[in-house]
């Protein structure tokens, strides 16, 4: 039997291996691991007459888009699409989809490990304790402590209902829609308010959690000027997408004493280079930082695997109205 090629990127098939490889044997579309660097891509799709690829992070600006037959389909393993140029795909009729909903719980439960693993020392007590120093450094309690949420969508309330009912902190969940949207939830997500007036919530938050899109409006919404509504003693958290912060002038904030720590799952480029020489984020003692693992987990790549597939098959096999996770209609 004929087996239609699908191609996925490398790290998004090694993530999810097992998936892909049951997919492999279900169905009739062979799922094939590829280098995701857009030239070499681009080839092998023209040379085989690829009609779908599954993407991950890595950004594509050019050839990957005309290489694509009219009717492709480009198909994050995620649900940030902002390294695909959703226009550029749409100028030659092809259509983008990602997974919603799918990696809401390990993005939220890994926010929590960091502002806890912050609050107790916990990123620089193992190390020193295993390079035989005794530095037992004095916590603080999260119980009663308040978090500012912008961007109060799925991921934002799951984080908010674990932070409110399993550590008791005050929650104060930010965002554009109007506050009626959210009312109804307030006794199932257990936020203490909901206010679109950001600068207000800055000023209050023991720790800022950013969980936003990256458009043009929140692109290093994180700068010197949010660093400075913010208290000194307060911790930054970015678990959405590394071009919400400006990374330099975070790194002036934490040396400065403008607010007193941050932890930081993505990077404006990743792996994390330092956007100046002397402003390299890993080099401060302030800070907790891990390689974009938030959504990194066995039960959440299984599922954006799926969830990815079932997107190009149902596209394919019934059109682009049967597929609800099209971004760029």
């Amino acid at each position: 039997m004929f087996m239609s090629i699908i191609y996925v990127s490398n790290i998004s098939f090694d993530k999810a291996r097992s998936t892909f490889e049951r997919l492999n044997a279900e169905t009739k579309y062979s799922f094939v691991p590829v280098n995701e660097e857009e030239e070499s891509l681009a080839a092998q799709i023209k040379e085989n007459d690829v009609k779908a690829f599954i993407a991950d992070i890595y950004p594509y600006t050019g050839s990957l888009y005309t290489a694509l037959p009219e009717g492709g389909i480009i198909a994050r393993y995620g649900v940030g699409h902002d390294s695909i140029d959703k226009e550029l795909a749409t100028q030659n009729g092809l259509y983008v989809a990602n997974t919603p909903g799918v990696l809401d719980n390990a993005v939220a439960e890994h926010a929590c490990w960091m502002i806890g693993s912050f609050a107790r020392h916990l990123h620089t007590a193992h190390s020193s304790t295993v390079a035989k120093k005794w530095e037992p450094l004095p916590g603080v309690e999260l119980r009663g402590r308040k978090v500012a949420i912008l961007g109060f969508g799925r991921i934002g309330q799951s984080l908010c209902q674990k932070l409110s009912f399993g550590f008791g902190m005050e929650v104060t969940g930010v965002d554009i829609q109007p506050e009626e949207k959210y009312t109804s939830l307030k006794s199932s997500i257990g936020f203490r308010k909901y206010t679109t007036d950001r600068d207000a919530a800055l000023a209050e938050a023991d720790y800022v959690v950013l969980l936003m899109a990256v458009v043009p409006a929140t692109k290093h919404i994180a700068n010197a000027d949010m660093f400075a509504k913010m208290k000194n003693s307060a911790v930054l958290v970015n678990s959405a997408r590394g071009a919400l912060v400006d990374e330099i002038a975070l790194h002036q904030a934490l040396t400065n004493g403008d607010i007193a720590g941050a932890c930081l799952d993505v990077f404006e480029q990743e792996p994390y280079q330092p956007q100046a020489t002397d402003k390299d984020l890993r080099l401060l003692p302030n800070v907790l930082l891990t390689p974009h693992v938030g959504s990194n987990t066995a039960e959440s790549n299984a599922a954006m695997a799926s969830t990815a597939a079932q997107n190009i098959i149902t596209i394919l096999e019934q059109g682009a109205d049967a597929c609800p996770n099209i971004v760029n209609r």
